[in-house]
């Protein structure tokens, strides 16, 4: 045994020292692939998801509201959310719902405000459609505005403009200026 190992002893050691160093790479390779993933989902300004629906309730204020986003940031502290390609769907309570599809948009959870932006096409359970480039959702009074052009069409009127204001709890809309409307004969009877 004696011969053998004085015989083979630098192929002995060359063993000991491969598995020493193939353990060690194994283990920098792991780290190195971890803190890439972990950078992956936690990068420096936050969370970043594909493919999400974030619901948002509100009992206080009458108004339930799902998102549903292709991608969704979220800043650092979580108070900032920033969407693509989306749905927004305002369920006022005892109220006609609102339904929203744009390109992007963002929800500040300390102001309660979402700003939705990009060839916006909104829809109400009672047959109205709203065509835009921005809206401002103002959680807490209720209402929906903006100061673009805006075409909203329906079962019985049609009306272009610039500007408008919704509010969702009251039922009462505003088109601020510029004011065309289309009524259709059919439904207006003398």
């Amino acid at each position: 045994m004696k011969k053998l190992l004085k015989k083979h002893w630098p192929l002995i050691l060359m063993g000991i020292l491969l598995v020493v160093v193939s353990y060690y790479l194994i283990q920098g390779w792991h780290e190195i692939l971890q803190g890439r993933i972990l950078t992956d989902i936690l990068p420096e300004e936050g969370i970043k998801l594909e493919n999400i629906s974030y619901t948002q309730t509100s009992p206080d204020e009458g108004v339930k509201w799902n998102l549903d986003a292709k991608e969704v940031k979220f800043s650092k502290d979580r108070q900032f959310i920033s969407f693509s390609d989306f749905r927004l769907k305002l369920e006022p309570e005892n109220r006609p719902s609102v339904e929203l599809e744009g390109k992007r948009g963002d929800y500040d959870k300390n102001s309660g405000e979402i700003n939705l932006h990009g060839d916006l096409q909104g829809y109400t359970n009672n047959g109205y459609k709203i065509i835009t480039q921005h809206i401002l959702y103002k959680q807490k009074e209720g209402f929906l505005r903006t100061e673009e052009p805006v075409k909203i069409t329906g079962p019985f009127f049609s009306i272009a403009g610039r500007g408008l204001y919704f509010n969702l709890e009251k039922e009462t809309l505003r088109i601020m200026s510029g004011v065309t409307t289309s009524i259709d004969s059919e439904s207006f009877i003398l």
